[in-house]
């Protein structure tokens, strides 16, 4: 598919989700705005939890690796 059209269909969703939020009573409302806010947290968390999680295993793998080095016996 072509780049640009993805780009708008995402938009139109975003745009009508903002609409449908708008004709929402107030209490429901707030209810979905904090359920957004904790999912969100929620996926941040995980995020960087998997971020640590791949950079420890990058530290390990370079740790042990082997290294040649020369000696000199003179």
């Amino acid at each position: 598919m072509n780049k640009e059209f993805i780009k708008k269909v995402i938009q139109i969703k975003r745009l009508e989700y903002e609409v449908f939020k708008q004709i929402m009573p107030s209490s429901v409302k707030n209810k979905v705005d904090k359920f957004e806010n904790e999912v969100f947290n929620l996926v941040k968390d995980i995020a960087f939890e998997i971020i640590n999680d791949d950079m420890k295993e990058k530290v390990n793998v370079k740790s042990k690796n082997t290294k040649k080095i020369s000696v000199d016996f003179n």
